[in-house]
């Protein structure tokens, strides 16, 4: 695991002209905004990531310096980029594969991140402000239910889609559990992550969104089987008990998981199947990075609804869309970042800042991975968004681990 930047001038944000005096603070007040945005609104955080791009590149202008350091994920990432251009190339629809498959400029977020936090303080107050503002948007969720809404047999959404609101609070869930479990995690700390994880949880199991608790579920079972496996059996208790005393609409979401029957479940398995005979037709490149909505209506059994453009399914819809050669790329790009994340947690466990924030994001790419089973979250701006940014906040202690063995700053 290794990281490398360019070579370091001597001028520095604090000396030389204004601007390398103003564009670093502007550029960390426009990350605090563009991390906030994620949970309150698309269009804001994808103006805030604008900014960030300009901002950053006109800082390293000023600074005559490069920084954007090398990952140990950078192949990774170059194959999967390439294997989206050869789809786009490849598809039957190109100009439009060419729009949608902007997605992997988001990749930029994890260079960001994994760049730019050169400090633990300044990493202390990046996760502080993701954290904070989705305690502040769950804590707005609970208020929403108490004051009448919604009400029986629907499903909390706060600012985006119901399914939205339920991934990016499991992931935010995930990411403040280890706070809380830590054995070295000061006690106003641990107090501060347990009420923001009571939140986040309270508000995520108010979406009654399956694929959102399972994949809770799976990054809990993870950071319990990492951190402590004592913990395994209170999981599975709270589990059970939640099932038990869960209110009759939630209870029928929860069962029909099992219930091949249920008309989503009957759905998915239908999108499923035409999915595997589009790939079936093109299964080197696939179609090219677009909406299946027409393919699907072509290739569905009889009875299909055609209400879907893609296939509920991350794996399957990269297959359909990108082909094989899209499929190999992007299991060694997820292949690459587990591995990576472990890395990056055998390293700073013992901190209890750092081996926290490497622990959330493994639990909170098992969590990622596990909800892409039934949803095709990776193709949802916000939650992708999010996910990103945990990736990158994984390098980002890994570098800062790498510089304080080195004698660099701590």
């Amino acid at each position: 695991m290794t990281f490398n930047s360019g070579p370091e001038q001597a001028a520095g944000p604090a000396s030389g002209p204004p601007g390398r005096r103003v564009l670093p603070a502007l550029l960390t007040g426009v990350s605090w905004v563009f991390l906030a945005s994620v949970f309150v609104s698309i269009a804001v955080n994808s103006l805030a990531l604008g900014l960030m791009a300009v901002c950053w590149l006109l800082l390293m202008i000023a600074q005559r310096r490069w920084s954007v350091v090398a990952t140990p994920l950078d192949y990774a990432f170059l194959g999967y980029v390439a294997a989206e251009a050869v789809a786009t190339v490849c598809s039957v629809r190109w100009e439009e594969s060419l729009f949608v498959s902007r997605r992997v400029l988001l990749i930029g977020i994890v260079y960001f991140f994994a760049s730019r936090l050169e400090s633990l303080p300044a990493l202390r107050r990046t996760v502080g402000v993701l954290l904070g503002s989705s305690a502040a948007v769950a804590l707005m969720g609970i208020l929403k239910l108490l004051t009448g809404g919604p009400g029986e047999n629907t499903r909390l959404g706060i600012f985006q889609f119901y399914m939205t609101t339920a991934e990016l609070m499991m992931i935010a869930l995930l990411l403040a559990v280890p706070f809380a479990l830590h054995p070295g995690t000061p006690k106003s700390f641990r107090i501060a992550a347990l009420t923001a994880a009571g939140l986040m949880a309270i508000t995520l199991y108010a979406t009654v969104t399956r694929g959102a608790y399972l994949a809770a579920a799976a990054g809990l079972v993870c950071i319990a089987a990492v951190r402590d496996k004592r913990l395994l059996v209170p999981i599975l208790i709270l589990c059970v008990v939640l099932v038990l005393f869960a209110p009759p609409y939630v209870e029928q979401r929860l069962l029909s998981i099992v219930d091949i029957h249920h008309p989503e479940n009957a759905s998915r398995l239908m999108l499923w199947s035409a999915g595997l005979r589009i790939f079936a037709d093109h299964p080197v490149v696939g179609v090219g990075d677009i909406d299946l909505g027409d393919l699907l209506r072509r290739y569905a059994d009889p009875g299909y609804g055609g209400e879907w453009g893609h296939l509920h399914n991350v794996a399957l819809q990269i297959l359909v869309t990108l082909g094989t050669l899209g499929g190999v790329a992007a299991t060694a790009m997820f292949g690459m970042i587990a591995v990576t994340e472990w890395r990056v947690y055998r390293a700073v466990r013992d901190d209890w800042f750092a081996g926290s924030v490497a622990l959330g994001s493994l639990a909170a790419f098992v969590g990622f991975q596990v909800n892409g089973l039934t949803e095709w979250s990776f193709g949802d701006q916000e939650v992708a968004t999010l996910f990103w940014v945990t990736v990158g906040l994984s390098l980002a202690v890994g570098r800062l681990k790498e510089k304080a063995g080195a004698g660099g700053e701590r």
